[in-house]
């Protein structure tokens, strides 16, 4: 059994970055879902270009989408929680985000559908996971979750 008296308490820098990781991921999931379900809210905002990419991309760019934000929000809760997992599923997330950027990125036109705004938003994307695993790791390492 797990003596929890001997674990540090968790400092407010965990919870600040638990808590902006739980809505920053949540947003991702929300786009996601208004994107899968066809939200006239989240498609009369974009151009016709860009409707006309999404829609011709394939459907693993979809999942490997979902997948990111998913497990980005399920370890944003694992942090809050205090789950040594959390780990794990940001660094799925990234996997999965990877994927996703790769295709728009290199291996379709996606460059020039969403411009150098959405390019630098990509990359903003990746760097947030890095921040979130490289600081759930060091959490982890430190015993503030377990």
């Amino acid at each position: 059994m797990v003596d929890i008296s001997k674990r540090p308490s968790a400092p407010w820098h965990l919870w600040a970055i638990a808590a902006a990781s739980v809505v920053w991921n949540g947003v991702g999931v929300w786009q996601w879902y208004q994107k899968v379900t066809g939200a006239p809210a989240y498609w009369g905002a974009l151009t016709m270009e860009q409707v006309a990419y999404l829609r011709a991309a394939p459907l693993w760019t979809d999942v490997a989408f979902g997948v990111a934000v998913w497990c980005g929000l399920l370890g944003a809760l694992m942090l809050l929680l205090r789950r040594r997992l959390a780990f794990n599923a940001f660094i799925a997330g990234l996997i999965a985000m990877l994927a996703h950027a790769v295709y728009v990125l290199a291996l379709s036109n996606g460059r020039d559908v969403i411009g150098a705004g959405g390019t630098i938003f990509t990359l903003v994307v990746t760097l947030i996971f890095v921040v979130q695993i490289t600081y759930s790791y060091a959490a982890r390492r430190k015993g503030l979750i377990r």
